[in-house]
């Protein structure tokens, strides 16, 4: 894909019709539970008709439209309209309380809500709630359905639609919900500039040739979901998704039968696959990006031994924030290292106590990014203040270090670093430790407020099965091997 002027008039809205039109005979879509399938023309009438309506209803570019569902064929649909109209998308978490979506909702006022009619009364009681004079649209074919609207704009020809103009600097296309580990919602907001330099950088830099198939296993308030929704299109790629969520049965017929190429999931999915292992073909695949959470490297070795020569399996690092990746790994680089720094980021790392720059190798700090990434969090500055340093990087709140050569290495979210008498304590190397117990199936390390030591360092052990592993021998092991080497003695406190 060339370099994009992006204008008022030539935004992301014209990139996704463009690339519909042109690709209109090749599949968008399958959704494998049901087996229906759907091309980029029909995908293209409905967005268009659906476009239409909501323009009719008085919306503008701006408005929010919001959409919550599971990802069946009819879920994308109101997405790509408000592209076409400026609408602002904000995905919603199907997996929400109904807290949760008060508090999103309060935070972005949608002027019109699609969603599945399982969550139609939770959403009209959230509404209603609230005092906003919101319509909604449920998917499905019932009276009011977004089936049942579209058959009102039958008689409109696609070919004559144009995609509204919308002020660039001013509206933002996305809305993407990320909670990181506090807890609470922030809602990050991206400008048409950023999406569009992403996405020309990975379509200039993919190996992947056209109308390719693609696992799409993200949820809809995903940052990944956003992306793929809109880059695909521009490679006429089709999506392999399910409307029945979190199978691992399904995810096996959906690999098995449709052979996808490539898929960006997260390591939980690798651990049930590499658990299957027997029962599925993973020869289709040329790259399985990992992200999300840490990936141990033997686990990493295992799946990769399960693909087929020449294809690879590679851990993605990058957050909501930053658009996804900014750092991405490679074939034949070290044990345990995330990769190299994508060059359109100028990466750095902070030292979490004094703010200053490190430029020593092998020690850790806060690794902090500039390049395409939100702009704010909406509605809230302060919190939009603390994530920027005051020269513009992205502040990612995660531990790194980086090699010699310029591998980067995660080490730990800032947040869980346990302050143990004014040191910190990794979790994940004490839980690196406590694995190597031959009686340890699994460990969890997490810190305990003490009045004395300011946290205690906890440990949640699985033990294997008939291993007699008890309290004081797994005390002993860890302050043995761990806060010794690492601490004064005379500091410990049994």
């Amino acid at each position: 894909m060339a370099e994009f002027d992006v204008r008022p008039d030539n935004h992301l809205g014209h990139i996704i019709l463009e690339s519909m039109r042109k690709y209109s005979d090749f599949l968008h879509q399958i959704d494998a539970a049901t087996g229906e399938e759907e091309t980029y023309a029909s995908v293209l009438d409905r967005s268009v008709k659906l476009a239409r309506y909501l323009r009719n209803s008085g919306l503008v570019p701006g408005d929010v439209l919001a959409i919550g569902g599971r990802n069946h064929v009819d879920l994308y649909i109101p997405f790509y309209s408000a592209l076409f109209n400026g609408h602002t998308i904000i995905g919603v978490d199907p997996n929400y309380k109904n807290s949760e979506i008060k508090k999103l909702f309060e935070m972005t006022s949608p002027k019109v809500i699609f969603c599945d009619e399982s969550m139609y009364e939770t959403y009209n009681e959230v509404s209603m709630d609230l005092g906003l004079d919101t319509k909604i649209v449920t998917f499905g074919c019932n009276l009011g359905s977004m089936r049942q609207l579209l058959k009102d704009f039958n008689c409109i020809k696609e070919d004559e639609f144009k995609v509204a103009e919308v002020d660039i600097e001013n509206v933002y296309p996305f809305f993407i919900t990320t909670s990181g580990t506090t807890g609470n919602i922030k809602i990050a907001a991206f400008k048409y500039k950023a999406l569009i330099e992403k996405m020309v950088y990975f379509s200039k830099s993919s190996n992947i040739s056209l109308h390719q198939k693609y696992l799409q296993l993200s949820p809809i308030n995903w940052v990944s979901s956003f992306y793929l929704a809109t880059a695909n299109p521009m490679m006429g790629h089709c999506n392999i998704q399910t409307s029945i969520p979190d199978n691992i049965e399904i995810i096996i017929h959906m690999i098995n039968k449709y052979k996808p190429v490539q898929c960006l999931v997260g390591p939980s999915l690798m651990s049930d696959l590499l658990q299957h292992k027997d029962e599925v073909d993973l020869s289709s695949f040329n790259a399985v990006f990992f992200t999300g959470s840490k990936i141990y490297p033997d686990v990493m070795e295992k799946f990769q031994a399960c693909l087929r020569r020449g294809a690879i399996a590679l851990e993605a690092y990058g957050q909501t924030e930053t658009i996804g990746p900014v750092i991405m790994s490679m074939p034949g680089m070290p044990r345990g290292s995330c990769g190299k720094g994508f060059h359109m980021y100028s990466l750095k790392m902070l030292d979490t106590e004094t703010g200053d720059e490190i430029s020593e190798v092998g020690k850790a700090g806060e690794l902090c990014a500039k390049g395409p990434s939100f702009t704010e969090y909406w509605n809230d500055p302060e919190e939009t203040a603390n994530r920027f340093t005051s020269d513009g990087y992205v502040r990612t709140g995660d531990l790194l270090y980086r090699d010699e050569a310029g591998f980067y290495y995660f080490v730990e979210r800032i947040k869980t670093l346990i302050k143990w008498k004014n040191f910190h304590v990794l979790p994940c190397e004490v839980e690196d430790l406590i694995r190597t117990h031959t009686g340890v199936d699994d460990v969890c390390v997490l810190g305990i407020k003490d009045p004395e030591d300011g946290e205690l360092p906890t440990a949640c052990v699985i033990r294997k099965y008939g291993a007699n592993v008890n309290y004081q021998i797994k005390i002993s092991y860890v302050v043995e091997y761990y806060f010794c080497k690492n601490f004064r003695p005379h500091l410990l406190r049994r």
